[in-house]
């Protein structure tokens, strides 16, 4: 009976992927790994439950998880599965030299400053062609904010004979949502850059491994 519903999971992924999966049904798939032959669903409840979702149980710690009664096997999968999908996210963009759309862009922001615990904010520089010219961290503050004066991202552009510009931060907080004072700094920013005929061509938001690209939400 178990085998037959974990080869039904598997068909149904196999046909429509993983977005339309629910959290739990994710989590039963990933611990058919290391505990066969037994229903995984009741666990991956207790799980979810115990640690409020899906990432929270990728993110907890190996003491917590045994005293759930994981094993040893299954604790270091969980804790394997966010380092594996860092892993991926790097690769996929280790060596970019060109930033065609918001996804490659955000994906490269992620893999930049992904990890950060403080906000920070950089710069991407792009030619024309919007092939990476430099990449550069303009201001790291606190847990909530990080000071960056217009005038030296501005500095940046000019520096690296940039006729585009990607502008990125992060929000350590865990909010995906551009706040006003991110919204009004892009509209500054692209006043003062069009006399140098430099362009904001996007303002991508970091948070938790995801990211939130501004002209992606048309908000450019």
């Amino acid at each position: 009976m178990a085998e037959g519903h974990r080869q039904r999971m598997r068909n149904r992924f196999y046909k429509e992927g993983i977005d339309h999966f629910e959290p739990h049904e994710v989590l039963e798939m990933i611990l058919y790994f290391t505990i066969p032959r037994k229903d995984t669903n009741p666990m991956a409840h207790m799980l979810i439950e115990k640690f409020g979702s899906f990432h929270g149980v990728l993110e907890a710690n190996r003491e917590e998880l045994f005293k759930a009664g994981l094993t040893e096997n299954t604790v270091a999968l969980l804790n394997m599965v966010p380092a594996f999908s860092n892993y991926y996210m790097q690769s996929h963009t280790k060596g970019a030299t060109h930033l065609p759309d918001f996804i490659s862009a955000g994906t490269y922001a992620v893999n930049k400053i992904g990890e950060r615990t403080n906000e920070v904010f950089a710069v991407i520089c792009l030619d024309i062609h919007r092939k990476i010219l430099n990449f550069e961290i303009l201001g790291e503050g606190t847990v909530t904010s990080a000071s960056v004066p217009p005038r030296k991202i501005a500095e940046c552009a000019l520096r690296n004979n940039a006729t585009k510009i990607i502008l990125v931060h992060n929000h350590p907080g865990g909010s995906l949502i551009p706040s006003a004072e991110d919204i009004a700094l892009t509209s500054s920013l692209r006043n003062m850059l069009t006399p140098f005929n430099v362009g904001i061509v996007d303002h991508i938001i970091v948070a938790n491994g995801h990211f939130t690209s501004m002209s992606g939400q048309n908000l450019l």
